[in-house]
């Protein structure tokens, strides 16, 4: 026998911000709900379900040898997180598209200084 689930979204949610009633935030429809949820940054308890039972999405946003160098770069840094690039790190970051152009950065990273030499 199949179980007949009858869902009513009229309710006060009192994890909603910006109460309308002592009670917490109205909701009349799944509408506003989920509009509610969208504009106050939430998601639905459903998504934090799934979210929670899979908690670890592969990362396919770089390839696996960008990962190697990004990985060896910073286990090359120091207790303070400084890190001294040699050659080969520095072959290995520009291999994977990394670039050390020194006129791309802004001026307080450039070795000529802070200060416009406009007068």
């Amino acid at each position: 026998m199949a179980n007949i689930i009858v869902r009513n979204y009229e309710h006060f949610n009192r994890a909603l911000p910006n109460w309308d009633s002592p009670k917490g935030k109205y909701i009349s429809s799944k509408a506003q709900y989920e509009k509610e949820l969208a504009k106050n940054g939430f998601i639905k308890f459903e998504d934090a379900e799934n979210i929670k039972s899979n908690p670890h999405k592969p990362y396919n946003g770089i390839s696996t040898k960008a990962m190697e160098v990004c990985t060896a770069a910073k286990s090359m840094a120091d207790k303070k997180g400084n890190l001294k690039i040699g050659t080969q790190l520095q072959k290995g970051m520009e291999s994977v598209g990394v670039s050390f152009d020194m006129s791309r950065l802004p001026k307080h990273y450039q070795d000529v200084g802070g200060f416009d030499n406009a007068v």
